[in-house]
């Protein structure tokens, strides 16, 4: 079973900055799980022992 960890992120914007913040956490490996409002929830997959 796959093991993720999350992060809860507020971003403040609209159209092109929140587009940037999110292309840059794609880059790091973070994945948009759900956004509520201003926060947007991620995850990505923990390294494998």
């Amino acid at each position: 079973m796959k093991k993720y960890e999350y992060k809860c992120v507020h971003i403040l914007g609209f159209g092109e900055t929140t587009g940037r913040i999110l292309t840059e956490y794609g880059r790091q490996g973070w994945e948009l799980v759900c956004v509520w409002g201003i926060w947007h929830y991620l995850r990505r997959p923990l390294a494998e022992d």
